[in-house]
């Protein structure tokens, strides 16, 4: 038997870097906005569409404030990015302020993906993620609803093209939320993002809503492993994939029962991350919860340092006080 540490965040934070300093977190979520120009079947029934987004001088202040500590900006969370008409101004003050080693990086549908935008983001050298649910054409637009299929293998390929000589780290990547109707197409979009010379490639399960949620049985697990043998052979990088399946927990090259270890599930989101809302609310991590606190009327410091973060930090890994969201967290093995 032996310690199982290994758990999907760890592979995030491995990418970009950097730990907790006494005064801020070194991965910060801004999300520009929570609207989205699709609707995607298993995700905008928990996000209302607001027609909103986060204030220029609001997310200067905090780009400001954050910039010399904080190692990795994700301009999103769960929200379509690209539909601010003035996306380029935010892109821009992030990284003429941001700290030589931090790293800017969003996540896409892809369908507002232009030439234009695309040498834009490559100027830059903002990390581009595309959420890419379905190896033809009927799975994936039946996911991402909205969505043209043709059109966003179109957009990895120049995308592909555009950053060919920016390193493995910085190359565009593919993200596939694994669920019910696609988790037997997972090898499949490997080899397809490869042919499109798409070099990165994460995935993780799907849980809410149930109904849409990934059947985690021995065919997915063998799935999972043929996938992570085409990207180890084929020269990709695996950036982030399941480690627990059901009762298996991912170990070398295969999935083992759990019951070979000690499994470590402890939570330490809350202590290296947050995530702020275009409207200055403030959570634990990217998977949203219980709001910390607003930095629309005091810095972020005050509220990353206030009591009730505090509290709200000790709660994600107590038995008796666990948020009941936290309970089934994917990222931490539970």
């Amino acid at each position: 038997m032996k310690f199982y540490t290994n758990n999907s965040y760890s592979q995030m934070q491995a990418c970009s870097g950097g730990q907790i300093t006494p005064e801020y977190p070194y991965k910060l979520y801004l999300d520009l906005t929570q609207d989205c120009n699709l609707a995607c079947k298993m995700c905008r029934d928990k996000v209302q569409i607001t027609g909103k987004t986060m204030p220029f001088n609001l997310f200067c202040r905090l780009v400001d404030e954050t910039a010399p500590y904080v190692r990795s900006y994700s301009l999103f969370n769960w929200g379509e990015p690209l539909i601010l008409k003035d996306f380029r101004e935010y892109v821009r003050y992030a990284c003429s302020k941001k700290r030589a080693d931090c790293t800017v990086d969003i996540s896409t549908n892809g369908m507002l993906l232009t030439d234009n935008m695309i040498n834009f983001l490559r100027e830059m050298e903002v990390s581009v993620v595309v959420s890419f649910d379905g190896a033809d054409k009927n799975t994936f637009e039946n996911i991402r609803r909205g969505a043209n299929f043709e059109f966003v293998c179109e957009k990895l390929k120049a995308l592909s093209e555009a950053y060919s000589n920016m390193p493995l780290l910085k190359s565009p990547e593919i993200y596939t939320s694994v669920q019910k109707d696609n988790q037997n197409q997972l090898l499949a979009i490997a080899e397809l993002a490869y042919s499109l010379g798409i070099k990165r490639m994460g995935y993780g399960l799907v849980t809410a809503p149930a109904e849409y949620a990934a059947e985690a049985n021995d065919d997915l697990r063998r799935e999972i492993e043929k996938t992570a043998e085409f990207i180890d052979s084929h020269g990709m990088l695996n950036s982030l994939y399941p480690t627990k399946v059901g009762d298996y927990l991912w170990w070398g090259n295969k999935y083992l029962h759990k019951d070979n270890f000690l499994v470590d599930t402890s939570c330490n989101a809350p202590f290296v991350s947050a995530s702020i809302a275009y409207n200055g609310d403030v959570y634990l991590c990217c998977n949203g919860g219980d709001v910390t606190g607003n930095v629309c009327d005091k810095s972020f410091k005050e509220v990353w340092q206030s009591a009730k973060y505090n509290e709200m930090r000790e709660a994600v890994n107590s038995n008796s006080d666990m948020p009941k969201s936290c309970r089934t967290c994917a990222w931490f093995n539970r």
